[in-house]
């Protein structure tokens, strides 16, 4: 659902500054000892809305703004990391991710998330359809843009929080991208990409998770390289399909 409004919305750049900027969050978390979405969620709301008052600003461009709050924050999680005398472990979960490591809480944590946020746009269906689909006009017949483009920055930026655990940092903008890419090019609606993204989702988890056992490989960069290959695997047929209606 999440990557689905993400691709739609074009929103790539913005969740790779923030994923990989939460580097430095995971970096204070593991000097103060403490659990990293507990660092991770004030950082991602201060973020949500850094981001937002830079896409008001016309005069800075979004693209470069992204870039330098990327460099930062992977910045001053590297010197935080340094400044520790220690390196817990958890720092490498959430670099890499490791769906082995997820327990009962986070399954309870992500299914809680998920009734939000399934209520969020079922109240809000219109909104964010046309917010996704054209913000100027949904500015004429008065939506509130602001509102919701801060609404979906928090969604965007708490499933990033809850999703770094598994498939961490560097991974995670394949994960939220690729099935929804995949679905927005074979659906017409979006319920329909919605539906068909979670499908290719599962599927890459599955084989993912039995190849990475089957060849004792990483799973989680084997679950992206499985969603890489879906992805490949789905342009050829559409070029073979576009050739052979062309030749008809």
């Amino acid at each position: 659902m999440i990557g689905t409004i993400v691709v739609l919305k074009k929103m790539a750049s913005i969740t790779g500054s923030i994923s990989h900027s939460l580097l430095a969050s995971v970096a204070l978390a593991n000097i103060l000892k403490i659990n990293p979405i507990l660092t991770s969620i004030p950082f991602v709301l201060i973020f949500s809305i850094i981001i937002h008052l830079i896409k008001q600003n016309k005069k800075i461009e979004e693209e470069t703004a992204l870039s330098i709050i990327w460099v930062i924050g992977v910045s001053i999680g590297i010197i935080l990391l340094n400044l520790s005398k220690t390196y817990s472990s958890t720092i490498s979960f959430y670099l890499f991710g490791n769906i082995l490591f997820t327990d009962i809480t986070d399954v309870i944590i992500s299914l809680l998330f998920l009734s939000i946020c399934t209520l969020i746009y079922i109240l809000f269906n219109k909104e964010i359809k046309n917010l996704i689909i054209d913000e100027e006009y949904s500015k004429i017949i008065g939506i509130n843009t602001n509102f919701f483009n801060i609404l979906v920055l928090f969604i965007v930026s708490f499933s990033i929080v809850l999703t770094i655990k598994v498939v961490g940092i560097v991974l995670l903008i394949a994960i939220l991208t690729i099935p929804a890419i995949i679905a927005s090019q074979n659906s017409n609606s979006i319920e329909k990409c919605i539906i068909l993204s979670s499908i290719i989702n599962f599927l890459s988890l599955i084989l993912g998770y039995y190849t990475s056992f089957l060849f004792n490989l990483p799973i989680t960069s084997t679950i992206t390289l499985t969603l890489v290959t879906i992805f490949l695997v789905s342009e050829i047929l559409k070029r073979k399909r576009v050739i052979l209606w062309k030749t008809k």
